[in-house]
């Protein structure tokens, strides 16, 4: 009897040993599959970036690549890079280049002197054929460097105030070869929704900062007086009845002046800045930031370009943000503009 629960149990642990093992043996069989798989994966991921890398050096390899880099003006504002970059991407288009807008490989105000590998201009808009500078200087083999400068075939301030075939022109060109990201005009949507609603029957309102007075930089248009503006504000608004009026401008002091004469009815998006004034009562932007807070002071700034573009009516100074609000646009029912000579 007792040899015969002994054998009972031997084939018991037989058959346990037995499945203990096959479980074993299956589980090592799996394992090594599922380590196959990712060696797989791991291969196919490397084939496939090689791939790619091999298609963009391929795709780069017949293209002419002109580099846009505007050294005659570091200091200036980003629409005045704005619209001499369009007259340089019209010139070296019509010569069979592909041009790429370098804001990143000399110093400048918005990226403070920081060469890094980021170019700021990308932060903002397009390039010509969706090329990043980065892209082009890793993949293409010929790749010229020129320097563009306000003589090229730029949008005419006066043209573009007063000429429709004009501004046509370089709204469509705009859009088609230096477009503004998809995500600043989706937010400058939204921030429009949000503020007016439905309603299409805004004034929009630009100033010209106190730096810009204080500066009297020669050959630029003379900005009117903050009073002046005011007054022709109230003319229009009692005309046409608006129900918002869309005020920008990167001055707090003339903020101060503007915002009490409207109330309710005003409309602000405000900038990061900060207004330093010196004891003569001189005014200038401190644009002294980490790059990330300068990028979005520059952000905010764009945004206010572009709401103003899709206002009904415009007030304006002649300047170079005036001339992307009307590249920008399509067109505005009235528009006031202020026409007071140029600094000597």
């Amino acid at each position: 009897m007792f040899e015969a629960i002994c054998k009972v149990k031997r084939e018991k642990n037989k058959k346990g040993i037995t499945k203990l093992y096959i479980f074993n043996i299956i589980a090592i069989f799996y394992i090594f599959i599922i380590i196959k798989i990712k060696d797989n994966t791991h291969d196919d991921f490397n084939d496939s970036v090689s791939l790619n890398c091999q298609q963009k050096m391929k795709d780069f390899q017949y293209k002419n690549f002109s580099i846009l880099r505007r050294l005659e003006c570091p200091s200036c504002g980003l629409f005045s890079f704005f619209v001499v970059n369009l007259g340089c991407i019209k010139k070296y288009l019509s010569i069979g280049y592909i041009p790429i807008v370098d804001l990143q490989s000399f110093s400048n105000v918005y990226n403070k002197g920081n060469l890094s590998n980021i170019n700021p201009w990308e932060f903002f808009f397009q390039q010509p054929f969706n090329y990043s500078l980065e892209e082009v200087l890793k993949y293409a083999k010929n790749i010229q460097y020129f320097e563009c400068t306000s003589k090229t075939d730029r949008p005419n301030e006066i043209n573009i105030y007063y000429n429709k075939t004009s501004i046509n022109f370089w709204h469509f060109f705009t859009k088609k070869y230096m477009p503004l990201k998809k995500e600043l005009l989706n937010e400058a949507k939204s921030i429009m929704e949000e503020m007016f609603g439905r309603t299409k029957n805004i004034l929009g309102v630009k100033m010209r900062g106190t730096d810009y007075i204080s500066k009297k930089p020669r050959g630029h248009s003379i900005p009117p007086k903050i009073e002046q503006v005011i007054t022709d504000v109230k003319i229009m608004d009692k005309k046409y009845q608006y129900d918002f009026i869309f005020f920008a401008t990167e001055d707090e002091i003339i903020k101060k002046k503007f915002i009490p004469q409207f109330k309710d009815k005003l409309k602000l998006l405000n900038p990061k800045v900060k207004i330093q004034c010196n004891n003569t009562n001189k005014c200038d932007i401190n644009l002294n930031k980490a790059r990330n807070e300068n990028i979005e002071y520059v952000k905010n700034y764009i945004l206010n370009i572009i709401i103003l573009s899709k206002c009904l009516d415009l007030v304006t100074a002649r300047c170079s943000g005036a001339a992307g609000i009307f590249v920008l646009s399509e067109g505005f029912r009235n528009v006031k503009i202020y026409n007071n000579g140029i600094y000597l």
